[in-house]
């Protein structure tokens, strides 16, 4: 009980922090672009550092069929985020008039597979080490309050009521915790999170970065935006430093 009460409370606050950004949305529609890039690129930066630096070489230390493993967790993202589901951007305000129910369900669908994968890296990423855990976490973290953002713009410009918007939020929050929890109901199962689960999650994790996030940054008006993913790398670099020592 001990070993899951840190990745389930941890998975919880990522979950919150996904439903704060929809409160933000629902409460604010002036909220300043800047201010969600800069939340994007860091965890663009992270992220990308994380699944390259710290997740793939931990799975493929303990087998070498994990790597196949990355490329099916990059294309379960790709799945639902741009064959079943019609493409969005991360932190976009979505207009009323583009939306219909069916985007809408199928965003929200797409963005709980991605939200499910999250619970799993964080929990997966425990048993592995907790420094590796807490290193998932903060990378997954980055990127959640304009993921709560957006997801609430979809769910609005649909259904144009903003408890709506704060539901998806919810279901998004929940759908981290379920992917922490079957990891740790499956723990006979640990080598298959500790190998291959944080292989798959990594795969997501590359997926988010350089599909979802940092074409965002590229399209920035702002030219110091893209630098900002390398302090996210060495956000990483010395998060990894200081929680490995």
């Amino acid at each position: 009980m001990e070993n899951f009460l840190l990745p389930f409370t941890l998975s919880l606050i990522s979950g919150l922090i996904i439903m704060l950004g929809g409160w933000i949305f629902a409460s604010r529609r002036t909220w300043n672009d800047k201010h969600l890039d800069l939340f994007i690129a860091l965890g663009a930066g992270y992220i990308l550092a994380v699944a390259f630096l710290d997740m793939i070489p931990e799975a493929f230390h303990t087998s070498p069929y994990s790597m196949h493993f990355v490329i099916v967790g990059y294309l379960i993202v790709h799945l639902f985020e741009h064959v079943f589901t019609p493409h969005f951007h991360y932190g976009e305000e979505t207009h009323h008039h583009l939306v219909s129910n069916i985007v809408s369900t199928t965003a929200l669908i797409g963005l709980m597979v991605h939200n499910f994968f999250s619970g799993v890296a964080i929990g997966s990423g425990m048993l592995t080490g907790e420094a590796i855990g807490w290193i998932i976490f903060i990378g997954t973290v980055l990127h959640k309050l304009p993921e709560g953002f957006t997801i609430s713009s979809i769910m609005f410009a649909s259904h144009h009521r903003k408890r709506y918007a704060l539901m998806g939020t919810v279901l998004l929050a929940l759908s981290s915790v379920l992917g922490t929890l079957l990891v740790f109901v499956f723990q006979n199962k640990e080598w298959f999170f500790k190998d291959f689960a944080l292989a798959m999650s990594a795969g997501t994790f590359i997926h988010v970065a350089t599909t979802d996030l940092i074409p965002r940054i590229n399209d920035s008006h702002q030219r110091w935006m893209p630098l900002m993913v390398f302090i996210g790398v060495g956000l990483f670099l010395l998060s990894s430093l200081i929680l490995r020592h």
